[in-house]
């Protein structure tokens, strides 16, 4: 009951004060950011701002939030703020992201940053936590496009790509990808949040209080599909 009441006064707070106000932010286009798009547009919703998503690489994205050609982010990791300064972190996570090692063909008995050292990684530039995870490994391929890393893969060229689980389910699905393995368990499991450039610092503690109601009372789950109750 007291989860139901918060879900209503969330909706009952909401304010249309900003009513005809409209962001853009830059997202990658995966399930995992789409998930965290259809979150941010009801969180957003809910103070009267339309939110509408632009899909760029991942490395251009984090340019264009940071010189404000786009509003803002609508989910990266953590430390992002520290090398993009006129980044606004919402301090509410917005989804999870689960960084898994994909092979083809091949299963790995242990997944560990130790284990995947030696062999040829594929990575997609922009996505910061495998960027980090992969620094100083000897033997990384950064590429923009993740359907260019999967084409290299499934050619044997590479022996591995660390990528987001849903990305790596979504590929999973397609006909023809029966040699694709999720090497379990993650090698890291990190919050994502959203992030405003710093010329919409006003809007900050509003869209925080909407995503903290929307966490509170189990909205987010619901819309990311993760809510398992009856």
């Amino acid at each position: 009951m007291r989860i139901v009441l918060l879900c209503i006064m969330a909706l009952l707070l909401g304010s249309p004060a900003l009513a005809g106000e409209s962001l853009v932010l830059g997202y990658g286009g995966g399930a995992l950011s789409l998930g965290s798009l259809k979150v941010l547009k009801e969180a957003y919703g809910r103070i009267g701002v339309q939110v509408r998503g632009k899909r760029l690489p991942a490395a251009r994205s984090l340019e264009m939030a940071e010189d404000g050609l786009v509003d803002g982010e609508v989910n990266r990791i953590k430390t992002i703020e520290e090398q993009y300064p006129h980044l606004i972190r919402i301090d509410v996570p917005v989804n999870l992201l689960e960084g898994v090692v994909l092979t083809c063909n091949t299963r790995m008995e242990h997944v560990s940053p130790e284990a995947i050292r030696d062999l040829h990684l594929g990575i997609k530039i922009g996505n910061r936590y495998a960027e980090m995870l992969t620094d100083g490994m000897p033997s990384v391929t950064k590429l923009p496009q993740e359907k260019k890393l999967m084409a290299l893969l499934l050619e044997g060229r590479l022996d591995a790509l660390l990528v987001d689980r849903a990305w790596a389910e979504a590929e999973m699905a397609k006909p023809g990808m029966g040699c694709l393995r999720i090497n379990e368990p993650p090698l890291v499991v990190v919050p994502l949040y959203h992030y405003l450039n710093r010329r919409h610092a006003a809007l900050a503690p509003l869209i925080t209080g909407e995503l903290r109601a929307m966490r509170q009372c189990g909205e987010i789950d619901r819309i990311l599909g993760l809510d398992k109750s009856p």
